[in-house]
């Protein structure tokens, strides 16, 4: 991605809530500031870590940014965040809802001083209303989403995501949310305050789920529970094989693979190559069961003639299958083959993936930061930019950053003694 925003400048305020957003920023060339309390942002305990402590979170959301120390809670460090403001462009922030116009920071104090400014807020529920000020988890951010009710276990209390994503869609779409305001100010001439809810983020960016009950997928129906807790064992008869069992993933030589043994006329063709490769292989399978066509067997199902233990039978005879070899080499015979299996891939895979390598997906970081870092997905037919600038330590650039305001080493030196940077 060239350089588009080099001449444009980032004011990044957020913590570990909106990292994100300034990154992708960065990514397109603009000069991002991220500014941290005195004693670091929280992102930087951020898991996961290495060896030493060090977040791997930060060194990748905060790569390609500059950094500084400001507490704009006092006053000093307040008139340095208006300074700054004055001739930036955006400022993003993630603080608790109404935090920033308390201290004098928010969207009408900034704008006093930079009528051109956009202002990118991400609040968990938004700005405003009966639950702006609610206290919030990446637990309760899927739950008030909507996505959590596919995690549920009977009549237990739905279980977390895996990795936290809530934010990382906020900050996602506070970026694109900064950028079209920034398009509108080519027109106006006026900057404007760009406000992302979470809860909103997260609910689009599962709108499958959200409208699952809709298209029929019974994982999602908002059905009563059996009295023991348990769903009861159902067979997706409608041809697109996307919930044939509730086992998907497949234990292997090295990992799991993924593999819907689906049905009907859209995807059974895949579980018949399946099973004819099963059979070249000469695998011990029950022969009628080698007869069954995939194509037809949601047919076979209604009429009566297979019950749910007949799939168990296949399933059983699937996973010994499986078991016998390495991702690599499934995925192999199943391009060959033609069967629909997919990788479950580690961090490992993904970093030494040559796919990956040659489309320059990630970039190592230089020095002792020298962990990867995501390079942005979009790909034009341009120059790409230079690699990002590693993640700053903490008030690495006050000097550059805060002398080029004019405040000289004697000043900066009573800055911190005061605690305003």
């Amino acid at each position: 991605m060239p350089d588009y925003l080099k001449s444009l400048r980032v004011l990044d305020l957020t913590d570990h809530r909106g990292l994100l957003a300034g990154h992708c920023l960065a990514h397109m060339g603009a000069d991002v500031i991220q500014i941290e309390p005195p004693s670091g942002s929280p992102a930087r305990e951020q898991a996961p870590r290495d060896a030493t402590g060090r977040s791997f979170y930060w060194e990748a959301y905060a790569a390609g940014k500059r950094g500084v120390t400001c507490n704009i809670g006092e006053p000093a460090g307040r008139d340095l965040l208006l300074r700054l403001a004055k001739n930036a462009d955006f400022l993003i922030e993630s603080a608790p809802a109404g935090l920033m116009s308390q201290i004098g920071c928010g969207y009408e104090d900034l704008r006093k001083v930079n009528p051109k400014l956009i202002y990118v807020s991400i609040k968990p529920f938004g700005e405003t209303g009966p639950k702006s000020g609610y206290a919030d988890t990446e637990l309760v951010m899927w739950a008030a989403g909507g996505a959590l009710y596919g995690a549920r276990d009977g009549d237990r209390p739905p279980v977390r995501m895996t990795v936290p994503q809530a934010y990382l869609h906020a900050s996602s779409d506070a970026a694109v949310g900064a950028l079209i305001a920034h398009f509108a100010r080519l027109q106006s001439g006026a900057g404007q305050h760009v406000e992302i809810a979470v809860q909103t983020s997260v609910a689009q960016a599962t709108l499958s789920t959200v409208l699952a009950e809709a298209v029929g997928d019974y994982a999602f129906t908002l059905e009563p529970q059996s009295s023991d807790g348990k769903e009861p064992e159902k067979l997706d008869l409608s041809g697109s094989g996307s919930a044939t069992s509730r086992r998907k993933f497949w234990q292997v030589k090295d990992g799991l693979v993924e593999l819907h043994l689906a049905m009907g006329g859209a995807t059974g063709k895949f579980t018949n190559n399946l099973f004819a490769w099963i059979k070249d292989e000469g695998f011990e399978c029950p022969p009628e069961i080698f007869q069954w066509d995939w194509v037809k067997l949601p047919q076979e199902f209604q009429a009566g003639r297979l019950q749910p233990e007949d799939m168990n039978r296949a399933r059983a005879v699937v996973g010994a299958f499986l078991a016998r070899y390495t991702r690599r080499e499934l995925i192999e015979n199943s391009v060959r083959r033609k069967v629909l299996i997919a990788a479950r891939s580690e961090i490992p895979d993904l970093a030494d993936s040559p796919h990956y390598e040659a489309r320059r997906v990630f970039q190592k970081g230089a020095g002792e930061n020298a962990t990867m870092q995501i390079n942005w997905p979009a790909r034009t037919s341009a120059e790409p930019p230079a690699p990002l600038r590693r993640a700053p330590h903490i008030g690495e650039h006050n000097a550059e950053i805060f002398g080029a305001l004019g405040v000289d080493a004697a000043a900066l030196k009573q800055l911190a003694f005061e605690g305003a940077i």
